[in-house]
């Protein structure tokens, strides 16, 4: 198996948007594409929302077809995964590293992508978004919104690549791949039936005006403020500094968390000791804030990051993992009482069907969210999502309602939703450790039951027809080895490395030791013991003869 993503080519992105949605009415399987009311509109940063409903930093705004993805699905703020000067192996993930049963669990940080790779990336995926917004009639290509998050120093977000990655999403027009992405859409606008040069040519090269500064625990106050200036005075930026769950304190976090039944939680208390303080905090907002209404931008906080845990029972590789928390609505209700109600405070952590609306009625937004999409259901919960906030009426001017984020910080101690209940901690006592089952000898689910392929933040399962019944098709160039659908299998297994793969080509095949196949012109590459093994296609068996038929008919932009 590798864990090497591989990011689709610009051509390949657009044939399978157009393809897929012309014949299934789907979006890289994504089924309930929502369709926005373009009527309702909100501001955001000087720019126009349909809705508030974002998509956080992470796994799911890695890659191209995650982004469209998540736009299909009805998310409209999508918060671009981070990006630093490390990236590839120098980060050192360990894999599997996503771990979403019930509150989620990490072992990775910010993009896998260099710098300058992922801010192609984003362009693609910027192009592509307004393409399927207009040519599918989704909504207004020109009301959702991209935000940019960086981490972790000054020095590293200085440096020559970090920099490029700023300049070139603040303003595209000079980059080879916004010229390409242009120069192919108008080349070929035969493939469109509700797109001509004159909407190609008005995609703005503005891609985004905000960023989301992610910082390391322990990272100094002083160097967390110089570094959220030099983004507002420096670079000109609409700027939020994601705020990391230690500002609670550990005494009333371990309190909360006992409460909830998270008691079997092992925090290490250094972590806060080292980390920014709350009072520190309060004092650095303040200053931000004189510093952007001076410069003529918004200053605001994101809540929250994740909270570091100590790994005891092998949840996960490594010593330790971050979680995404489900009881951290108190810092909102904190900052808001003491820096005020016109701070400006976007939302992450334990946002889900059963509280996003009123976390919105508070005054809080853009929402995103990132757990709940790792689990059954994945992408397709956003519709819903989308439908709570369309409800709920938009803000005329932002005001954070501290009451009504007092009544959230006080449902959450004992609502059933968040607190971990006997069943499910009974289900985690008895978690399979990150090792997984494996059943590589059976190609075929017992049920298909499709959850690994919503659960995927790249798009890297799918399913297709054969003579044996639908199977699961897994897809290599998509997939990083994150592990989440392994722990969301009922059988269990293993998808990502127990599926019969799809290979770009043979050296990818040569790469892995999955049972696969690879497709070159009229020659088969053909993996189902150890060796690869080159076939023509009345060689096949028949078995195999449907697995080509298949992804030719309902698959052929993979090829």
């Amino acid at each position: 198996m590798r864990d090497i993503m591989v990011p689709m080519s610009f051509e390949k992105l657009i044939r399978q948007c157009l393809t897929e949605y012309r014949t299934k009415k789907s979006l890289f399987d994504v089924k309930v594409v929502t369709i926005a009311d373009e009527n309702k509109r909100m501001d955001f940063c000087g720019r126009g929302l349909e809705n508030p409903l974002g998509v956080a930093a992470g796994p799911h705004t890695q890659l191209a077809q995650n982004i469209v993805a998540c736009y299909a699905g009805g998310a409209r703020f999508i918060e671009l995964k981070t990006v630093q000067r490390m990236y590839g192996e120098e980060l050192g993930i360990q894999k599997p590293c996503i771990r979403a049963n019930d509150e989620g669990y990490n072992v990775e940080w910010s993009s896998e992508l260099h710098a300058l790779e992922a801010m192609n990336e984003y362009i693609r995926a910027w192009f592509a978004v307004k393409v399927v917004a207009k040519e599918f009639g989704l909504g207004n290509p020109d009301a959702f919104k991209f935000n940019m998050s960086v981490g972790y120093d000054l020095a590293g977000i200085q440096s020559q690549a970090v920099d490029g990655f700023l300049n070139g999403l603040h303003d595209a027009s000079s980059t080879k791949v916004f010229k390409e992405c242009k120069e192919y859409l108008l080349n070929n606008l035969d493939l469109f039936q509700n797109i001509d040069a004159d909407f190609i040519n008005s995609i703005p090269a503005y891609v985004c005006n905000t960023v989301t500064l992610s910082t390391m625990h322990g990272c100094p106050a002083d160097e967390i403020e110089k570094i959220a200036a030099y983004l507002i005075e420096e670079k000109g930026f609409n700027t939020f500094i994601k705020c990391n769950p230690t500002l609670l304190g550990y005494d009333y976090v371990r309190k909360i968390m006992d409460e909830m039944g998270y008691d079997y939680l092992s925090i290490d208390k250094h972590q806060f000791e080292v980390d920014l303080k709350f009072d520190q905090a309060v004092k650095m907002i303040n200053n931000l804030l004189v510093l952007s209404r001076d410069k003529g931008v918004t200053f605001g906080v994101k809540l929250c990051n994740t909270m570091p845990v100590e790994i005891k029972h092998e949840e996960l590789p490594g010593e330790t993992m971050y979680m995404s928390g489900k009881s951290l609505y108190p810092l909102a209700k904190i900052l808001g009482e003491t820096v005020g109600d016109e701070l400006e405070i976007s939302f992450s952590g334990g946002a889900d069907k059963n509280n996003i609306d009123r976390i919105f009625e508070a005054g809080i937004y853009p929402i995103t969210v990132c757990t709940t999409l790792l689990q059954p259901m994945g992408y397709e919960k956003l519709a819903k999502l989308h439908e709570q906030l369309h409800a709920v009426d938009y803000p005329v001017r932002r005001k954070l309602d501290l009451a009504k984020i007092s009544e959230l910080v006080e449902s959450v101690k004992t609502d059933k939703n968040y607190c971990k209940s006997e069943v499910q901690r009974k289900k985690t006592d008895e978690h399979i450790d990150f090792r997984g089952v494996s059943e590589k000898d059976n190609l075929k689910c017992k049920v298909l039951c499709q959850t690994c392929i919503r659960v995927c933040p790249n798009r890297a399962n799918t399913f297709i027809e054969t003579t044996e019944g639908k199977i699961i098709l897994h897809i290599d160039d998509s997939c990083n080895e994150c592990g989440n659908c392994q722990y969301m299998c009922i059988q269990p297994c293993m998808p990502y490395r127990d599926r019969i793969t799809y290979f770009s080509s043979r050296d990818m095949m040569a790469e892995s030791e999955n049972k696969g196949l690879a497709i070159d012109g009229d020659r088969y590459f053909v993996r189902l013991e150890s060796d690869i093994v080159e076939y023509t296609y009345e060689e096949l068996s028949d078995f195999m003869k449907s697995v080509v038929d298949s992804i030719k008919k309902t698959h052929s932009y993979l090829i």
